[in-house]
Order: structure tokens, then sequence, then C-alpha cells
């Protein structure tokens, strides 16, 4: 469980917001380690899910980034690539994984099980088949990958990029300007929607968006208390990873911010309550004055005592 945010501001930069709380199997904690990866100075991934899974598909690929960096070091990599990397090693971890607990229990593996279906029961082979495309991790897994590159309609200039994944599907959020990912999803990007956030804010703005989106995800359980901030931009490769005491002074910041904000909102309620008062005065003096006689209590009411049918006068 988790929460990590990204959010693009103007002049081709990304700031990335994530907190630490990590999982592994069934335990939960939150050591002094981010849960950001750097395969490049221009292209992060911040993590959601089993740290283990995680890890062993992000070793996979930054294996392969740094390899192709060592190969061509005048070749930026585009963040888009290193996304879809990451979707591959992902299946092919899923593949592995399913192979191990479905097929290696009857002692087959995927090649000899493709190669003898025909000597199996249709029955057999629809249920092992069923079992392998279904199967999947049991945490849900999601990154964020954020950075920037020359891959635009001009080769010459540099484009910030925001993609998502879930599982192995690959979203493009650059034109949105934000996402998150996590158990607090819902209110860091709700925080983001409210704010009307748009890629070419103001960084300062965007800044303190992003880390007040974090800090409202903290009310999801499982959401951790100690934060992780990386920036990447305006230039190519130029990437800050925020100290520990800067983000001590965003958060008095945010403090500061949010006492004003509770004493807004008091004020606000007291006058809330006074114009209810109003508003129900008002609706007492009306029902009052158009109220119909009341009906006394020694007189009851009359009954038409006249009848009409067929033959009376």
């Amino acid at each position: 469980m988790t929460v990590c945010v990204a959010a693009i501001a103007e002049r081709g930069t990304v700031v990335g917001v994530s907190d630490r709380m990590l999982t592994a199997g069934d335990v939960e904690f939150e050591p002094a380690q981010a849960k950001m990866w750097a395969f490049s100075t221009a292209a992060w991934a911040l993590i959601s899910g089993d740290l283990t899974i995680q890890g062993e598909i992000l070793t996979g690929v930054d294996t392969e980034i740094k390899r192709r960096i060592a190969a061509q070091p005048s070749e930026w990599i585009p963040v888009k690539e290193i996304a879809e990397l990451y979707c591959k090693r992902y299946r092919e971890l899923l593949r592995r994984r399913a192979e191990a607990a479905i097929l290696h229990p009857i002692g087959l593996d995927l090649p000899t099980f493709l190669a003898t279906q025909g000597d199996l029961s249709q029955n057999v082979v629809a249920d092992l088949v069923e079992k392998l495309t279904t199967y999947d991790f049991d945490s849900q897994l999601a990154t964020i990958f954020i950075g920037n590159d020359h891959s635009g309609p001009d080769e010459k200039l540099v484009y910030v990029h925001l993609y998502t994944t879930e599982g192995d599907k690959l979203s493009d959020y650059s034109q949105v300007g934000f996402a998150a990912i996590g158990i607090g999803k819902v209110h860091a990007e709700s925080q983001f929607m409210f704010s009307g956030h748009w890629p070419s804010k103001p960084f300062h703005e965007t800044l303190l968006l992003a880390y007040t989106a974090k800090k409202r995800a903290e009310v999801a359980p499982g959401v951790g208390k100690d934060t992780d901030m990386v920036v990447i931009g305006p230039g190519l490769g130029q990437t800050l990873k925020v100290e520990d005491r800067h983000l001590a002074g965003l958060e008095k910041i945010y403090q500061k911010n949010q006492s004003t904000n509770t004493k807004a909102t008091n004020i606000a309620l007291a006058e809330t309550q006074q114009f209810v008062e109003k508003v129900r005065k008002e609706y007492t003096r009306a029902a009052k004055k158009n109220a119909p006689p009341a009906q006394s209590a020694t007189e009851p009411p009359k009954r038409s005592t006249s009848r009409k049918s067929k033959g009376q006068p």
C-alpha cells in the first residue's frame, strides 16, 4: 500500500513524490528508503505494489538500460521505451511464475505443454489454458515513469513525459499533466482535479500541489507519512533529488496553509449556521402567516347526509 504522485509544470519540468511505505508479501514497513528508481539522469520510476516483484522486474529493466547507455552514451533513451521494456519484463516474469505454479507440479513446462497438448484430453487442456491465461500476481503492481528526452515533433527540442503502468498496461499522461498510483490514488488525483492543474502551471505552484496531493493521500490506510521528492528538468538530464531539509520547509508551508484553511472553514461554518437560522425564521414566519384557520376540537366535521340514487327525490 502506498501513494506515488507525479505532475508536469512549466518549461518541461516534472515533479515526482512518493511515501516510503513498502510492501513485501504480507509485511508492510516504512524504512528510510525511497520508492524511486533512477535509470538515468533523465528517467526515473516511482513504484507501487510488492517490492520483491517490482525489484525483480526493475532490476531486469535497469540492467538493459545501463547496457544501452554504456554502448551509446550520447544517445538519450526515450522514457516511453523504458516503460515499454518494463511491460515486457512484467509479462516475462508473469509467464515464468505461471509456468512454475501451474505446469511444473505436473511435470510440464510451456514448451512441452504446447508440444504434447494433442495427447491430452480437451478438458485438461482447456483447464490448464484457463489457469495460465488468468494467472496474475497477488499484488497489484503500478508504476509511474517520468523524465525527458528528444522524442517529439522536433528532435532538437526536449520533451517531458509522464507514463503509468497498471500491470503491463501502459498509459500516457503527458498531456493530462498529472497521475497517481497506489491506495491513495483517488485522494491525490482529486487534489489535482480540484485545483485545475495542467502541464503549463508555474513550477512553484505545481511543487506545492504535488506535495499537498501526497499529504492528502495519507488519510488512506497504508500510506506512509515520510516523503521523497525528485524534480527532473527543465534541461535534458537535469535531476534534483530533494533533500529532507528542504522537504521540511515544504512541510512548514503546507501546515501553515492548512491552519489558514481551518480558520477559513470555521468562519464559513459560523456564517452558514447564521444563514440557516435566518432562512429557518423566514420560513417559520411565512408558514404562520399563510396557515389556514385551525379546526375547532368541539365541532366535528360536517358530513353530507344527502344521497342520490335511482328512485330517490
